[in-house]
């Protein structure tokens, strides 16, 4: 697996993206600055991913989504990874 983690712009297209790999780069960017209890949530999500814990990172990532305190932006990036991760799972399923 292969997590985009540099720093480059951000653009919302992911179709140019490698098949099978999740693009993490402007979610990281949007919880840079978010306070400790949501932090920890985002370590949870990453570590998931890198350990191949896709489910695991789904149910951080619904958790994420239900706090208010998220903005516009950090919302858009939970969709996103969400989605990401989603057609990850898809992807591993089809292979089989």
């Amino acid at each position: 697996m292969t997590l985009f983690a540099g720093c480059s712009k951000h653009t919302d297209d992911t179709s140019t993206q490698p098949a099978g790999t999740i693009n993490a780069v402007q979610f990281y960017k949007d919880f840079d600055l978010a306070p400790p209890e949501i932090k920890t949530l985002v370590n949870k999500i990453m570590m998931s991913n890198g350990d191949g814990a896709f489910s695991d990172a789904l149910k951080y990532l619904d958790q994420l989504d239900a706090n208010p305190a998220l903005n516009a932006g950090q919302k858009k990036s939970v969709a996103d990874l969400t989605e990401q991760i989603k057609q990850k799972l898809a992807a591993k399923a089809a292979a089989r």
